[in-house]
C-alpha cells in the first residue's frame, strides 16, 4: 500500500467561519495518483489545533451563513441573552474567552475519512467537505491530507 501526504493553509474566520475544501481533497488525491499511482483507496484530512473541526455538509449560504452555526450555539453558546460571554471552566486554565469554542470542535471532528474509487473522491452530489473554525478569533489552520491506497 502507498501512502501520499501533504498540508495545505487556510486562513479562517471567527465563530463558525466555514471553507468548502472539497476540491482540495481532490487535488490531493490527483496528486497522490500522479506521486505514487493510487487509484483506490482513502484521504483522510485532518485539522490541527482544538478548535476547528471538519465535516460534509451542502455548502449553500443559508447552511454557511445561519443555521449551523445557529444549531451549535444551542449547544454550546457564546454569549448570554444579555451579550456578555458566557462563562466556561476552560476560562479559568488558560485565562481566555473560547470554552464554547471547544465544545462545538469536540461535536464536530477534527478528520474526516473518504473513499476513492478510480482516482476521485466518493462524495455525493450535494455533500462539501467542510473546515469550520470554532474559535473566537480568526486563525490560519493547517489540514493534512493524507491518501492512502493502491
Amino acid at each position: 500500500m502507498a501512502v501520499y501526504t501533504q498540508t495545505k493553509t487556510y486562513n479562517t474566520k471567527a465563530f463558525m467561519g466555514m471553507i468548502d475544501i472539497t476540491q482540495d481533497f481532490q487535488a490531493a488525491v490527483t496528486e497522490a495518483a500522479s506521486a505514487k499511482g493510487i487509484r483506490d483507496g482513502i484521504v483522510t484530512g485532518f485539522t490541527t489545533g482544538g478548535v476547528a473541526g471538519l465535516t460534509t455538509l451542502e455548502f449553500e449560504p443559508g447552511m454557511v451563513g445561519t443555521d449551523l452555526k445557529a444549531a451549535m450555539d444551542i449547544f454550546s453558546p457564546y454569549h448570554d441573552e444579555t451579550g456578555r460571554v458566557i462563562h466556561y471552566r476552560h476560562h479559568e486554565t488558560w485565562h481566555d474567552d473560547n470554552g464554547s469554542s471547544h465544545i462545538k470542535a469536540a461535536l464536530l471532528s477534527p478528520f474526516i475519512t473518504i473513499p476513492i474509487i478510480d482516482g476521485k473522491i466518493a462524495i455525493g452530489p450535494w455533500q462539501n467537505l467542510t473546515l469550520i473554525e470554532c474559535d473566537t478569533r480568526d486563525r490560519v489552520r493547517d489540514v493534512i491530507f493524507q491518501v492512502m491506497g493502491e
